[in-house]
């Protein structure tokens, strides 16, 4: 008899076993393919579709079952991570975009991409009154003024015209664009390093920056070629990582729209403060120095002026700006970029996965001969008896060393017609 619905107390815990261990399983077959070097196969694709297929099942269970659940801190974590990933790998296969249904793939990417954008505005309007009251003051400060004066110069190059942190954001993404990435691997990041309680690494700062570098590639080829260009961000949004101040209120008056606080203030917060060079330091010249450094090193590469001009091309002419992306894309290509990105994603994976971090779904445990949160060790009485309490026989066991669990029947508490419904966490 399946005694893991006896005790209806156990339900909701049982239940949370089984949608941790197949998010983590998701996570791990995704990012085990893209560090692999994906390629089309059906294979790979076929059990892509099967992990995701059952995560998806499980969580929509799951939310009618228990509508009013919050989901802890580390299951949206490696919920972040699996939408990244999913995303990611989306870029690298028309068939896996297809295979996810348009309506559920847009609901991914248009819920964000305005309010995403709207937050690159609110920080460039941000950074741009940080550096104005720099520039009335003296000695180094000074330096950061005229740092921000010269990065309008670039961007001015590039539109044409002043930048107007003011103007709203429009709806503009059909697809999983790298600027659609980027917040989320900002978000993951923040997370990861709030866990470790670390700052970023050299390494990380160098990926970063390249993710920046790689999105307004992408971004200014599309404005090249779409003639409602307009309505598509610019370079300045996809290089608005960094600090600013935060507890200083916005003059409405002068910047109009364009600041309105992000939906998720704790997630801006921490994303804020991962280019915090301390948190006892503050005020507009805060930002941690190796970042800033590299941030306007990699923004000097859109730089005009960088590029031998022709007689019949001015600075700031079409055939110019085409020039300097195409050597641009030759300079950094892309697939080397997201062999790098990769494994930065894996690694901090990894890490998470440690018992003093985050550590490992009970599941994933069991599977591996212990529960390390409460002391268990596989084989011993305690194990057995903490087992026989959640409703797995020594059946189970034999099973879950492999992947069988995603194909085993739902336990029958998670399968239970329930009237409830729940959004998708």
């Amino acid at each position: 008899m399946d005694t893991r619905c006896a005790d209806s107390e156990l339900q909701l815990d049982v239940d949370l076993m089984v949608l941790e261990y197949t998010l983590f399983q998701a996570v791990e077959v995704h990012l085990g393919v893209l560090s692999g070097g994906f390629e089309d196969d059906d294979g790979k694709i076929h059990g892509l579709q099967r992990v995701l297929a059952i995560f998806d099942s499980f969580i929509e269970i799951f939310n009618q079952s228990h509508p009013s659940h919050e989901q802890s801190p580390e299951f949206s974590f490696r919920l972040q991570i699996l939408e990244f990933v999913v995303l990611l790998l989306c870029r690298c296969s028309s068939v896996i975009a297809m295979d996810r249904p348009a309506d559920d793939l847009s609901s991914m990417l248009s819920g964000y991409a305005k309010s995403d954008l709207q937050a690159r505005r609110t920080w460039l309007a941000g950074r741009e009154r940080d550096c104005r009251k720099l520039g009335k003051r003296p000695a180094r400060c000074c330096e950061a003024y005229r740092a921000w004066d010269l990065e309008q110069q670039i961007y001015t190059a590039w539109t044409g015209t002043n930048p107007n942190y003011a103007s709203s954001a429009s709806e503009y993404t059909t697809g999983p664009l790298l600027l659609s990435l980027l917040p989320r691997f900002m978000a993951i990041s923040a997370r990861f390093m709030e866990a470790i309680k670390q700052g970023p690494s050299d390494i990380w700062m160098d990926v970063a920056c390249e993710f920046m570098l790689q999105a307004s590639l992408e971004m200014l080829q599309r404005r090249s070629q779409d003639g409602d260009a307009e309505c598509l961000p610019r370079l300045e949004d996809c290089f608005a990582w960094g600090y600013i101040d935060l507890d200083v209120d916005f003059d409405t008056s002068l910047y109009g729209d364009a600041l309105p606080a992000p939906d998720d203030d704790e997630t801006a917060e921490m994303v804020n403060n991962l280019f915090r060079s301390s948190l006892e330091s503050s005020g507009p010249d805060a930002e941690l120095p190796d970042w800033t450094h590299l941030r306007i090193d990699t923004l000097h590469e859109f730089s005009i002026a960088a590029d031998t001009v022709s007689f019949f091309a001015p600075p700031s002419s079409s055939q110019t700006r085409l020039l300097r992306l195409s050597r641009l894309s030759h300079k950094y290509p892309y697939g080397e970029f997201q062999q790098r990105l990769v494994s930065l994603v894996q690694r901090i994976w990894t890490l998470s996965c440690r018992d003093e971090i985050l550590g490992k779904p009970v599941l994933v445990e069991i599977g591996e001969g212990h529960v390390s949160g409460v002391g268990l060790e596989r084989g011993s009485v305690d194990f057995e008896q903490f087992a026989a309490r959640v409703g797995l026989d020594r059946g189970f066991f034999d099973e879950i060393k492999g992947d069988h669990i995603l194909v085993r029947k739902a336990p029958d508490s998670i399968v239970r017609p329930s009237v409830s419904s729940g959004n998708r966490t």
